[in-house]
């Protein structure tokens, strides 16, 4: 295969465009920012022309790269996403702080993220996981908080930090780096298969934002510049289940542990490694959907949401059986693409009003219809409602779950898809319905570049939830090479455990529906307009009279249900509190400005070695 097409030279095309678009913003930022919208775009063709090369191996110096199936999935779902966001990056660069730097690091990111997904041994896997980190530790503080970029790079290193220690420790025992070699290698020994299902593990379920690990993702994703949280949230966060996919399939953790599916003396559906991992993401799906039902923030409302949906991926990835683990890649799919799209919406209401508050905005249905409708699709898919093809991933999970008999399991995603019709439904009536604020009567749509991509995944979400065999057959093809069972297809139709499901006759249905409800609106008589504090806030009194609609606080009654529960956050910065202390404790110790102190230090260490020279 010529070098010309090839992963190498995607991967050192995208270097070479980054330092491009560098250069070129310095001269002119809008120039510059579309080499970002050029070079996503040509990668993300190149890496389509590529899907016959599977299974190639290429090399650049020392660095080896081979073309999976998996890897050339989340490879094309990235650039995708990528792509996609870039058209925003011709309308920000006025509003972020150094265009240039931004630029450079937006596809700095982008071609780590292709190498990572692509990388035949473990170094050059830790090399370009490392430089996603790096360049989103640089991009964050463009936005909103400094802070927030701290916050991610404490997780990010932890999870670098488990990653590194676990190919260091697969190379002591197995003499190579070899991704594959080396994963197959582990299986055959359950000390070092623990060892790389616990430390890979970690560092995707960091990437991902499982609970414990997600404390960073609102921070970060609401916090960063807008065009870049919905490459955070619909894309580098998918990295984790990229990860996670390794370490538990691939390898394969659910036959290494098939001995240990004992538990207080009952026999489990899967080894306990598995069963921690489907318990985290039951965690963090209840976790991300309570919080994200008192999120006040927009941005920050979506950012929890993914915390939710991670818990899918990672019960999906965990219960390791075709239909969970096809029902987690067509989740990572349909959840890229619905999360990219909010973010994006949310990314064209700041352009024209310059908040995400809720409590500050309402109405703008009537100022941008098509942002609504982008959203509205949006939130249908990220709910797992039909036409959309968060639907189908969410029944595939739900079949895999019910067939397992994970009652409990199945009762927190239930939780989560019930819970999600609520943090979904606040922004769209406090953002898009309600009354109109006077400061917003002046309100345009958004621009017709940024209509573009959001018009576009708005498109595929629906097109694959109504057709999504054309996505799940190569994700079948994906399972056979990892020694799983391909998808049972049939026409438009999918089997699962309990079940046939055919997307098409279901969107039809709801296609009917629609129409018939279109027809019912049109002859019923319209709405009457209320009065500012005419009775519509659900017994919750008025405080603050200038809002034209109630947002604040919008679900309160259900609030404070838990508003006294457990805290992450509240134990994280207990922790954070203690180390400080510990720091302080040493610092005065050993490290003060009194000359007799260091003295009595210096003293202690001679005696010491002295004494221990004697032994």
């Amino acid at each position: 295969m010529d070098f010309i097409l090839s992963v190498p030279a995607i991967v050192v095309g995208l270097f070479a465009a980054a330092v491009l678009a560098y250069l070129l913003t310095k001269a002119n930022k809008i120039l510059g920012a579309l080499i970002t919208v050029l070079g996503s775009g040509a990668a993300l063709a190149a890496m389509l022309m590529l899907k016959g090369d599977i299974n190639s191996v290429q090399s650049l110096g020392a660095l080896g790269f081979k073309l999976t199936d998996y890897g050339w999935f989340f490879s094309v779902l990235m650039l995708l996403i990528f792509f996609s966001v870039s058209f925003f990056n011709l309308y920000w660069m006025k509003k972020i702080i150094h265009p240039a730097a931004y630029n450079f690091l937006y596809l700095v990111a982008l071609a780590g993220t292709v190498g990572a997904f692509t990388a035949k041994d473990f170094i050059g896997l830790f090399i370009f996981w490392e430089t996603i980190v790096w360049a989103s530790m640089f991009i964050i503080p463009f936005g909103k908080s400094r802070n927030a970029s701290v916050v991610y790079y404490a997780f990010s290193a932890f999870g670098s930090l488990s990653m590194l220690f676990g190919i260091l420790y697969l190379y002591s025992k197995t003499g190579s780096f070899d991704i594959q070699y080396v994963l197959e290698q582990a299986s055959m020994n359950t000390t070092y298969a623990l060892v790389a299902f616990i430390t890979i593990g970690i560092a995707g379920l960091v990437k991902i934002g499982v609970f414990p690990f997600h404390l960073w993702l609102p921070k970060a994703h609401g916090n960063a510049p807008d065009t870049f949280s919905p490459i955070l949230s619909g894309g580098l966060v998918k990295a984790g289940g990229f990860a996670a996919f390794l370490a538990v399939i691939v390898m394969p953790s659910y036959k290494v542990f098939a001995s240990n599916a004992l538990f207080l003396g009952r026999e489990l559906a899967m080894p306990v490694p598995n069963y921690i991992l489907v318990f985290l993401g039951a965690v963090s799906i209840v976790v991300g959907t309570l919080m994200a039902i008192k999120s006040e923030d927009f941005k920050k409302l979506i950012a929890y949401s993914s915390v939710a949906n991670g818990g899918y991926i990672i019960i999906g990835i965990a219960i390791a059986d075709s239909l969970s683990v096809g029902g987690a890649f067509m989740h990572m799919f349909a959840h890229a693409l619905a999360s990219a799209a909010a973010f994006l919406s949310a990314a064209a209401v700041v352009h024209r009003t310059g908040t995400t508050k809720m409590s500050e905005l309402g109405g703008l249905i009537h100022r941008m219809p098509l942002t609504y409708l982008v959203y509205l699709i949006a939130i249908i898919s990220m709910a797992g409602i039909p036409p959309m093809s968060g639907f189908i991933s969410k029944w595939m999970l739900f079949q895999s779950m019910i067939g397992k008999g994970m009652v409990f399991t199945a009762a927190a995603a239930f939780f989560g898809s019930i819970g999600s019709f609520l943090y979904v439904f606040r922004p769209l009536s406090a953002v898009f319905l309600g009354q109109l604020s006077p400061k917003h009567e002046s309100v345009k749509e958004a621009p017709f570049l940024m209509q573009v991509p959001m018009i576009g995944l708005s498109l595929l979400t629906l097109l694959f939830g109504v057709f999504p065999n054309i996505v799940l057959r190569f994700i079948s093809d994906i399972l056979k090479t990892a020694g799983l069972d391909g998808l049972t297809l049939n026409g438009l139709v999918i089997s699962g455990t309990n079940g046939q499901l055919n997307p098409s006759l279901v969107s039809l249905i709801f296609g009917i529906g629609f129409f018939i409800a279109l027809i019912i609106f049109i002859i019923h008589p319209k709405s009457r307009k209320v009065d500012l504090m005419d009775t519509y806030t659900a017994s919750e009194f008025i405080y603050t009279p200038e809002l034209l609609h109630y947002s604040y606080a919008f679900y309160a009654p259900f609030e404070r249900l838990y508003e006294n529960a457990p805290s992450t956050e509240k134990w994280y910065a207990a922790l954070i509190k203690k180390i400080e202390e510990a720091g302080q404790l040493v610092s005065y110790t050993f490290f003060n400005n009194k000359p007799r102190i260091i003295v009595f230090w210096m003293v202690c260490a001679v005696i010491a070695l002295l004494w221990g020279g004697s032994l």
